[in-house]
């Protein structure tokens, strides 16, 4: 719905109104919108104004009143700059998961994501979608753990969702995007502040001039584990920074988080309480929040870590299902 998708812009892609305006529920106003219309057609702006009065959304109708409102929404539409949360490319997956929280705006750094969007196969179906997390300055085998998880996400033919950060966002989706897969970083900044020779595409929240922020950081991580049917942690400390701050949120909030498990087994076991401690006592913490492990030998893991994957992405699409029975995600 072009008129539907044109409210949204106009709303909440900007405007010297645009922190109050942000105070109303967008999913609200969508819902009220498609439940006043027929499936499929399209309104007239006059006819999206009625209906905004009469659910008693009116200061949003005065402000789409405003004619340089609505102008500069179809600007943004057409020049490729957004997608809305009334728009049909819009990712399911972020909006099943995220329900009435899922941003009403996401900025983009490539126009053709409003007419071809990785995260759908080619028949327009929901595509597996795999994250991956990490810290900046991991290990050495974080990093390679990032680059075979990688690896694996473009030969199952996966999109890749990366944080975009140093580290192991990095090799995540570097490693994914040179083996020909499809790589989308979710940024925690605006778009005009990406690197001109970032690979893969950009999507943000941030409206595109806004710098970067700690507190942009941590929605653009909570992005991260809705985006993906499974997000892997392939290095966190225990208790620091945001890889682990993003997962511990996520498995409260019942996301299908994955973790690297390279302390408990084989040579690495023994150094578990000493240099490697803090990765042991994260990997110990997520195992008991409920994540599912990737237990990996330092000596053997890329040979096995195809096959854990394997596993792990069947257990999220299990749980995502519903068909968990035990555990934290025990089905009700």
């Amino acid at each position: 719905m072009q008129m539907l998708s044109a409210a949204v812009a106009s709303l909440y892609a900007g405007g010297e109104n645009r922190t109050l305006i942000r105070l109303a529920r967008p999913g609200q106003i969508i819902s009220c919108i498609r439940r006043n219309s027929d499936e499929g057609a399209d309104l007239s702006w006059k006819e999206i104004l009625d209906i905004l009065q009469k659910e008693n959304f009116v200061q949003e109708a005065l402000f789409l009143s405003n004619e340089a409102n609505l102008e500069s929404a179809f600007q943004l539409l057409g020049q490729g700059k957004i997608i809305t949360l009334g728009c049909d490319c819009y990712p399911k997956m972020l909006a099943s998961t995220l329900g009435v929280n899922a941003p009403p705006i996401l900025w983009i750094t490539d126009p053709h994501l409003r007419k071809v969007q990785p995260w759908n196969n080619n028949d327009g179906s929901q595509r597996i979608i795999i994250s991956a997390v990490g810290c900046r300055t991991p290990l050495s085998v974080g990093q390679e753990i990032a680059s075979q998880v990688g690896l694996w996400s473009a030969s199952g033919g996966f999109l890749s969702v990366s944080g975009g950060a140093v580290g192991c966002d990095t090799a995540f989706g570097r490693a994914a995007f040179g083996a020909g897969g499809e790589v989308v970083h979710i940024l925690p900044h605006g778009v005009n502040h990406t690197s001109p020779d970032m690979w893969g595409f950009g999507i943000s929240i941030c409206p595109p001039n806004e710098p970067f922020s700690p507190g942009r950081a941590m929605e653009r991580n909570s992005l991260i584990y809705a985006f993906g049917h499974m997000t892997v942690v392939c290095s966190a400390r225990y208790r620091q920074g945001g890889s682990w701050h993003g997962a511990s949120i996520a498995l409260k909030a019942h996301r299908s988080v994955v973790f690297a498990d390279w302390t408990s087994t084989g040579v690495a076991s023994t150094l578990a309480e000493h240099v490697e401690g803090t990765y042991a006592q994260a990997q110990r913490t997520l195992a008991n929040l409920g994540a599912h492990p990737l237990t990996l030998d330092l000596q053997t893991f890329r040979d096995d870590i195809s096959s854990e994957l394997d596993g792990a992405l069947d257990w999220s699409l299990d749980r995502i299902a519903g068909n968990i029975n035990s555990g934290l995600f025990k089905s009700h």
